[in-house]
Protein backbone atom coordinates (compact mmCIF):
# COMPACT_ATOMS: atom_id res chain seq x y z
CA UNK A 1 0.00 0.00 0.00
CA UNK A 2 1.37 3.76 -1.16
CA UNK A 3 1.27 6.57 0.90
CA UNK A 4 -0.93 9.32 -0.81
CA UNK A 5 0.90 12.01 0.42
CA UNK A 6 2.16 13.66 -2.51
CA UNK A 7 6.77 14.01 -2.54
CA UNK A 8 8.77 14.63 -4.91
CA UNK A 9 12.60 14.49 -5.86
CA UNK A 10 14.38 16.21 -8.91
CA UNK A 11 18.09 15.93 -10.27
CA UNK A 12 19.48 17.23 -13.64
CA UNK A 13 21.80 15.15 -15.43
CA UNK A 14 22.95 17.60 -17.48
CA UNK A 15 25.76 15.74 -19.51
CA UNK A 16 22.70 13.73 -20.99
CA UNK A 17 20.05 16.17 -21.22
CA UNK A 18 17.82 14.84 -18.96
CA UNK A 19 15.95 15.51 -15.82
CA UNK A 20 14.57 12.65 -13.49
CA UNK A 21 11.93 12.91 -11.30
CA UNK A 22 10.50 10.83 -8.45
CA UNK A 23 6.88 11.85 -7.66
CA UNK A 24 4.74 9.45 -5.66
CA UNK A 25 1.22 10.39 -3.79
CA UNK A 26 -1.93 11.77 -4.82
CA UNK A 27 -1.72 15.80 -5.73
CA UNK A 28 -3.87 18.82 -6.13
CA UNK A 29 -4.06 21.33 -8.92
CA UNK A 30 -2.44 23.41 -5.80
CA UNK A 31 0.57 21.04 -5.01
CA UNK A 32 1.43 19.70 -8.34
CA UNK A 33 2.63 23.46 -9.18
CA UNK A 34 5.30 23.05 -6.45
CA UNK A 35 6.44 20.02 -8.57
CA UNK A 36 6.29 21.91 -11.86
CA UNK A 37 8.32 24.81 -10.62
CA UNK A 38 10.99 22.20 -9.19
CA UNK A 39 10.91 20.32 -12.85
CA UNK A 40 11.53 23.85 -14.78
CA UNK A 41 13.89 24.78 -11.99
CA UNK A 42 16.20 21.74 -13.11
CA UNK A 43 15.60 22.14 -16.51
CA UNK A 44 16.63 25.11 -16.93
CA UNK A 45 20.22 25.20 -18.06
CA UNK A 46 19.09 23.17 -20.90
CA UNK A 47 16.45 25.77 -22.28
CA UNK A 48 18.91 28.42 -21.52
CA UNK A 49 21.52 26.68 -24.01
CA UNK A 50 18.58 25.54 -25.95
CA UNK A 51 19.57 21.78 -25.78
CA UNK A 52 16.88 19.17 -26.17
CA UNK A 53 15.24 17.95 -22.79
CA UNK A 54 14.94 14.44 -22.18
CA UNK A 55 12.44 13.48 -18.94
CA UNK A 56 13.06 9.75 -16.70
CA UNK A 57 9.84 10.61 -14.31
CA UNK A 58 9.34 7.29 -11.58
CA UNK A 59 5.57 7.08 -11.11
CA UNK A 60 6.03 3.90 -8.65
CA UNK A 61 4.09 5.29 -5.87
CA UNK A 62 2.04 7.87 -7.72
CA UNK A 63 -1.82 7.48 -7.97
CA UNK A 64 -4.50 7.77 -10.73
CA UNK A 65 -4.98 12.17 -10.01
CA UNK A 66 -8.65 13.64 -10.31
CA UNK A 67 -9.49 15.53 -13.39
CA UNK A 68 -8.61 18.92 -12.21
CA UNK A 69 -4.90 17.68 -11.34
CA UNK A 70 -4.79 15.53 -15.03
CA UNK A 71 -5.18 18.52 -17.02
CA UNK A 72 -2.85 20.45 -15.16
CA UNK A 73 -0.21 17.86 -15.93
CA UNK A 74 -1.10 17.95 -19.32
CA UNK A 75 -1.02 21.66 -19.91
CA UNK A 76 2.79 20.91 -18.00
CA UNK A 77 3.21 19.14 -21.09
CA UNK A 78 2.65 20.91 -23.42
CA UNK A 79 4.23 24.07 -22.59
CA UNK A 80 7.36 21.67 -21.51
CA UNK A 81 7.32 21.07 -25.47
CA UNK A 82 7.67 24.91 -26.36
CA UNK A 83 10.93 24.57 -24.10
CA UNK A 84 12.85 21.70 -25.95
CA UNK A 85 10.82 18.50 -24.30
CA UNK A 86 11.47 15.69 -26.66
CA UNK A 87 10.56 12.57 -24.94
CA UNK A 88 9.56 11.10 -21.93
CA UNK A 89 10.38 7.65 -20.47
CA UNK A 90 7.80 6.70 -17.23
CA UNK A 91 8.97 4.70 -14.59
CA UNK A 92 5.39 3.37 -13.33
CA UNK A 93 4.08 0.48 -11.19
CA UNK A 94 -0.06 1.09 -11.70
CA UNK A 95 -1.50 -0.05 -15.11
CA UNK A 96 -4.31 2.45 -14.07
CA UNK A 97 -1.27 5.05 -13.55
CA UNK A 98 -0.09 4.04 -17.23
CA UNK A 99 -3.41 4.81 -18.49
CA UNK A 100 -4.07 8.04 -17.10
CA UNK A 101 -0.50 9.49 -18.51
CA UNK A 102 -0.68 7.60 -21.86
CA UNK A 103 -4.20 9.71 -21.95
CA UNK A 104 -2.36 12.95 -20.89
CA UNK A 105 0.63 12.82 -22.93
CA UNK A 106 -0.75 11.92 -26.35
CA UNK A 107 1.16 13.47 -29.14
CA UNK A 108 4.12 13.45 -27.45
CA UNK A 109 6.93 10.56 -27.32
CA UNK A 110 6.39 8.61 -24.41
CA UNK A 111 7.45 5.25 -23.01
CA UNK A 112 6.61 3.11 -20.07
CA UNK A 113 9.63 0.71 -18.41
CA UNK A 114 9.24 -1.33 -15.40
CA UNK A 115 13.11 -0.62 -14.76
CA UNK A 116 14.77 2.87 -14.35
CA UNK A 117 17.98 1.52 -16.38
CA UNK A 118 15.95 0.80 -19.64
CA UNK A 119 14.24 3.72 -19.61
CA UNK A 120 17.31 5.79 -19.02
CA UNK A 121 18.81 3.59 -22.03
CA UNK A 122 15.97 4.53 -24.06
CA UNK A 123 16.60 8.14 -23.73
CA UNK A 124 19.49 8.22 -24.36
CA UNK A 125 19.48 6.45 -27.73
CA UNK A 126 17.52 9.45 -28.44
CA UNK A 127 19.56 11.84 -27.73
CA UNK A 128 22.59 9.71 -29.38
CA UNK A 129 20.47 9.72 -32.75
CA UNK A 130 19.81 13.10 -32.69
CA UNK A 131 23.39 14.04 -32.35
Amino acid sequence: MHSTEPYFRISLHEDHCEVHSVAGGFWSVETITEYFDAVNEAALPLVKARKPIYALVDFSDFVTQDRATGEAIRDHLLLSQQFGLKRIAIVAGSALVKLQYRRLSQGLEVEYFEDKNEAANWLREAARSAA
